[in-house]
């Protein structure tokens, strides 16, 4: 899940997001004006799906195109 979690990361850091882990390990998405954040690291497929929809709403291309 590392891997998968330092994908999404790099994708959103390229592009324009603000990225960090909270010491409770939330996490906090930021572009512009609208923060995201979520309790822990996705765990579920259910949850990774939700992650990747609420970041494309933020303005995220994920998976990038070449």
């Amino acid at each position: 899940m590392a891997d998968r979690m330092d994908q999404l990361i790099t994708a959103a850091v390229r592009q324009g997001f603000a990225v960090r882990q909270t010491e409770r390990g939330a996490w906090v998405w930021v572009k512009d004006f609208q923060t995201l954040i979520t309790k822990r690291t996705p765990r579920t497929p259910r949850e990774w799906m939700y992650l990747v929809n609420a970041l494309r709403g933020m303005g995220l291309e994920f998976p990038e195109s070449s």
